[in-house]
């Protein structure tokens, strides 16, 4: 991509000119230079009201968007390079301050990237203050911004400037308690009640909370308070009944009872098995349909139950009175209950949370966007950015949610010039909050107030004959959405021999498709067919990280990546069962076994899992050490060496943190030792280390877990930690292959990624529609000054599962202006998503598709007469033509031979002591033929109240130690005192004016008898011994006299007069220590002391 950023010529147009293309430099619309602070934009400005009424700010008037950019940048068009060009073009050219750059991207890498390009644009320059400044731009994701914004405008906007963020883990248990709050128990019961009769359940369980869970999470999005939602709640009910006949006024219930009564009698058994099965349906419903729980899907069964025409007559009998239940009085009072309730609780539920996280001094990614949406209308903020933001750039702009859209937009107002890049076509992020819609809608209002649009029409990713498939197929696909001109780029690599789209005719199930597709895989890098290198742009036989194979669903992804494994293909995905898998249920066995002695079935699960044992062994051993009368708890602690080995550990583990026992655990119990020799190639042996690994993870994050809610980390609790995982990130194996391994991953994740070839799936799969989901409907037209006006939720539950047959109120529902919108937005998106998955490859595109499409098939919402290849040639609708390749695929019929497999492992080497690095010199032994020299008695004994002695005696070594640096008089030493001893919680162990006394004795005695010319007090030592280890402590007291340094070393110890010597020689090794270090510092020692501070007594030890 060659030139210099201030010379390369760009494509400018507006969003609705679709027609033609006009050519422009980017020079003739630079703006031009001017100084920080000054305006930015002629024209007219006006100036809205603050929502609180305290003034106005200015803004840029309506319909005046000349100062906006929206670069479109399709797949492989170089948008990196365009948005590195902008920064440096701004920086060189237009003389921008970099600390008036605001930058956002989707991720952290691609803001580092972002960063480290631009600064090494500008070094290469030779620009190197300009790249040196680049720290000062604010350049990150959009929490990234909103943060750092909000820490420097926090005392403006009454926030604390330390932003406590709250983990994911934390959210979801503050929503939790959030809800638990708000919620009576009836109100629980009656929830629970309405979910199990409308069929709103997961396994069986009422789901509800989840739908609220999903209304809290979207009214956040767009900015929607409590209050707002409990009113939506009722419009939500009353749009979904208007799609139901008007309630009857009886109730048919009784009615239905007896003509299922009646028909089980009358209906004549006509040997058919639609007789069978429709008095099977007729059984079931018998015992159901007159009790208040009867779940309605009994009643939709028997509305669209048609039987076999032998018994037609009653059928229609049943169906004349159970297709009345669309407008019983039941069904309605459950939807009105059930589509307000949610809202209700959502209402309550949102406001208890903010509080909960306010109480706490919390935030979370949500809160830092809102409050930076709200911290632009405040009018300070507003005019120190209008006179700072010289320039805000906005990736993904397709992307954004609702409320990252409005907040661009008012840093929009505020910035000198914006540009926001993105690609409408690769909108794939609606389950994450995006709204397309919204997207789109402000783009066409942007461009219609004279914004521009500038169109990257060039593909430097892939070859050109996939450049000019694309270019046809999804011209033709998003015809309806998109212009031509925002589609079709021009080819700049240069050709390659191999078929570019190749087609692989897979039939069967999940699982048999995966493994064709595993061996597929396998032949096609055992060909050898030619890549071009992406580093060199050389040509290369393949190997397995040239390919990506796509998915649509997490599930499938994983099954891949299986039937990769099972085929011996090396793959770069991270499985989920991590918990579950044989290494990892030995070690939580050995963990069980060490917490409780008395769990004897984790006993016999080391058994059967270290020795591979029969459980006819392992029983037979249990009952034969029981009939016995052996201690039934003890079994396994004589002979078996795990067990022996964790019965050794059981001692010292209370003293260990859960990391340490882990650790220990795997190491000294010979788990990894055994797990090694399971095998059964060289590739599993490894990720059955790997996976060890990542339980010792598991616990350092359980010790986390546990600080950040202020519990204590135990070894019982992490193995319960682990039997309730707080997310399925939790349980994955991690990766273990080399560099040269096959990507396995779904579409969304393979967004903004590329590789030479690329594998896509799933074109059968069928995607579920939006029409039943927490969804965001316009009530009035777009506002681009209000883009989160006029937004109100909706919520319809799918009381109908999959039925089509005696269900009007569905097809009423689906058929409706918001069902045709919930439907052209799925199959709006899923032509994105094929558009994304089908531009990832370079050189080569497969498409593993089956024979046969259902006919709600994601490939129906792209598919042309072209779309897949059939044959050597793909013939486009512009007459061009292209090699293609069409394989029919069968999975084979043989296990493919096991690789040879030695088990390796270390030797086991006997546990060994190593004494510490760090040695406290109060841990030295005492020194042979030391002896006691003189002792002075310094006064009476002092009396003491209780209290801890080693807690008394470092609060007197305190007051010692402020007497001898600073002494007061005795008033003003008894007050520092008194402060000195309640600080370290002893004052009412020892009173002031006792400790005083003890200092000033001790002083007097120091001074008269050895006339010290200095005092030193806490002196730090450090000394290195011989053997390596490091000495490090404090000496309490230094003094120089004339013949040399004094060691004097207080003790607190309360013994009487007569012990003294016997005490004072067990210090030896201590003041030994000291002496050696000063002496190897250079200061000659001429005596040691023991200060007996409580009795009053001064007695010397002579160190020999």
């Amino acid at each position: 991509m060659p030139g210099h950023a201030g010379l390369a010529p760009r494509t400018v147009r507006t969003w609705r000119d679709r027609g033609q293309r006009r050519r422009r430099t980017r020079r003739g619309l630079s703006n031009p230079v001017r100084r920080l602070g000054d305006r930015r934009r002629a024209g007219p400005v006006r100036r809205v009201p603050l929502a609180d009424g305290r003034g106005t700010l200015p803004m840029s008037a309506p319909g005046r968007f000349d100062h906006v950019t929206f670069i479109s940048a399709g797949a492989g068009s170089g948008k990196t390079y365009r948005l590195i060009e902008e920064l440096e073009r701004a920086l060189i050219d237009d003389g921008t301050s970099p600390a008036g750059i605001v930058a956002t991207t989707f991720t952290v890498k691609a803001a580092t990237e972002l960063k480290e390009r631009v600064r090494d644009r500008l070094l290469a320059g030779d620009r190197l203050e300009l790249a040196e400044r680049t720290a000062e731009s604010l350049i990150g994701t959009v929490h990234s911004v909103c943060e750092r914004l909000l820490k420097r405008f926090a005392f403006e906007l009454g926030l604390s400037p330390q932003l406590n963020v709250m983990s994911i883990d934390d959210g979801a248990r503050f929503f939790n308690q959030a809800l638990d709050n708000v919620l009576p128990i009836d109100r629980v019961r009656d929830m629970n009640a309405y979910s199990q009769r409308l069929g709103i359940v997961n396994r069986g369980m009422p789901d509800w909370w989840r739908v609220v869970k999903d209304i809290v999470d979207k009214a956040r999005e767009n900015n929607i308070e409590g209050a707002s939602l409990r009113a939506m709640g009722q419009r939500n009910a009353d749009g979904l009944l208007a799609f139901f006949p008007p309630t009857a006024d009886a109730d048919p219930t009784a009615e239905l009872a007896r003509r299922i009564e009646q028909t089980s009698a009358n209906m004549p058994d006509t040997g058919h098995a639609g007789t069978d099965k429709y008095r099977a349906i007729l059984n079931e419903a018998k015992p159901l349909i007159a009790r208040a729980d009867c779940p309605w899907r009994v009643w939709m069964r028997l509305a669209g139950e048609r039987g076999i025409k032998a018994i037609a007559e009653h059928v229609s009998y049943i169906q004349e009175v159970a297709t009345l239940y669309e407008s019983h009085p039941a069904l309605h009072r459950d939807l009105e209950q059930f589509a307000r309730g949610v809202f209700d609780i959502a209402a309550d539920c949102l406001v208890r949370f903010q509080s909960l996280k306010r109480e706490r001094g919390l935030i979370d990614f949500n809160d830092m966007e809102q409050f930076t949406l709200h911290a632009l209308d405040h009018e300070l903020v507003r005019e120190r950015l209008a006179d700072e933001v010289e320039l805000l750039l906005v990736d993904e702009f397709q992307d954004t949610n609702p409320m990252q859209l409005a907040l661009f937009l008012k840093l929009a107002a505020l910035a000198d010039r914006a540009i926001f890049v993105g690609d409408v076509k690769q909108a794939i992020y609606e389950f994450r909050g995006c709204d397309p819609t919204l997207v789109f809608d402000t783009l066409d209002s942007l461009t219609a107030g004279d914004a521009k649009t500038d169109n990257l029409d060039t593909s430097w990713r892939s070859r050109p004959a996939l450049v000019r498939y694309v270019n046809e197929l999804f011209a033709a696909v998003f015809k309806a959405d998109v212009g031509r001109d925002l589609i079709v780029l021009d080819a700049q690599r240069k050709e390659m021999e191999p078929p570019a789209v190749n087609t692989w005719m897979v039939d069967g199930n999940k699982p048999a498709s995966a493994l064709a597709i595993a061996e597929s895989v396998a032949g096609l890098v055992a060909s050898g067919e030619p890549v071009c290198d992406p580093d060199t742009g050389e040509e290369r036989p393949i190997s397995y990280g040239d390919i990506a194979v796509l998915a649509r669903t997490n599930d499938h992804v994983e099954q891949i990546a299986r039937a990769l494994r099972e085929r011996q293909v090396p793959m770069k995905m991270t499985l989920q069962g991590l918990l579950e898998t044989p290494e990892v249920c030995l070690s939580k066995s050995c963990l069980r076994r060490l917490a409780d002695r008395a769990d004897t079935l984790s006993s016999a699960e080391i058994m059967a899992l270290a020795d591979c044992a029969e459980p006819e062994e392992w029983l037979a051993h249990r009952l034969d050490w029981l009939a016995d009368g052996n201690d039934s708890m003890a079994w396994g602690e004589d002979d078996h060496p795990i067990i022996r080995r964790l019965h050794e550990m059981r001692a010292e583990s209370a003293l260990r943190s859960p990391v340490e026992t882990v650790a220990r655990v795997l190491n000294e119990a010979d788990i990894r030792r055994i797990v090694a020799a399971w095998g059964p190639d060289e590739l599993r042996a490894a990720q059955r280390q790997r996976n060890l690994d990542a339980l010792l993870d598991l616990a350092v994050e359980y010790e986390k877990h546990a600080s950040s809610h202020r519990e204590p980390g135990t070894l019982t609790g992490f193995l319960f930690w682990l039997e309730h995982p707080s997310s399925p990130d939790l349980d994955l194996q991690p990766v273990v292959t080399t560099g040269d391994a096959v990507h396995v991953l779904t579409y969304h994740r393979a967004k903004g990624l590329e590789w030479p070839v690329v594998v896509c799936t799933d074109f059968d799969y069928q995607e579920r529609l939006r029409t039943w989901d927490v969804r965001v409907e316009l009530t009035a037209d777009f506002d681009i000054d209000k883009p989160l006006a006029n937004r109100e939720l909706r919520y319809w539950p799918n009381i109908f599962g999959p039925r089509t047959r005696g269900v009007p109120a569905r097809q009423a529902i689906e058929d409706s202006d918001e069902g045709a919108r919930c439907r052209d937005r799925t199959e709006a998106e899923l032509r994105r998503l094929a558009y994304v998955g089908m531009t990832r490859a370079r050189d080569r595109l497969v498409l593993a598709v089956p024979s046969r499409f259902g006919k709600d098939a994601w490939y129906r919402s792209f598919a042309t007469d072209f779309a897949i290849p059939s044959g050597d040639t793909l013939d486009l609708p512009n007459g061009e033509s292209l090699l293609s390749s069409h394989e029919v695929i069968e999975v084979g019929m043989g296990e493919p031979e096991p690789l040879p497999y030695s088990p390796r492992w270390f030797e086991r080497r006997d546990l060994r002591e190593y004494p510490a690095k760090i040695v406290q010199p109060s841990a030295a032994v005492p020194v042979e033929g030391t002896a006691v020299g003189e002792i002075v008695e310094l006064g009476e004994r002092v009396a003491l109240h209780g209290g801890d002695m080693a807690d008394v005696g470092t609060g007197l070594h305190a007051v010692i130690a402020a007497e001898l640096v600073n002494p007061l008089s005795d008033s003003r030493a008894i007050k520092r005192a008194e402060a000195i001893l309640a600080g370290f919680g002893v004052g009412a162990h020892l009173e002031a004016t006792e400790a005083v006394a003890i200092a000033h004795r001790f002083a007097r005695t120091l001074k008269r008898r050895f006339a010290p010319s200095k005092i030193e007090v806490e002196v730090p030592i450090e000394h290195d011994l011989e053997d390596g280890r490091i000495v490090r402590g404090y000496v309490d007291v230094l003094a120089q006299t004339a013949q040399g340094w004094l060691v004097i070393d207080h003790k607190s110890s309360p013994l009487s007069a007569s012990k003294w010597p016997e005490e004072a020689l067990k210090y030896s090794g201590q003041l030994g220590t000291y002496r050696a270090a000063l002496t190897a510092a250079g200061r000659e020692v001429a005596g040691c002391f023991i200060h007996f501070a409580v009795t009053g007594g001064l007695v010397e030890v002579r160190v020999p």
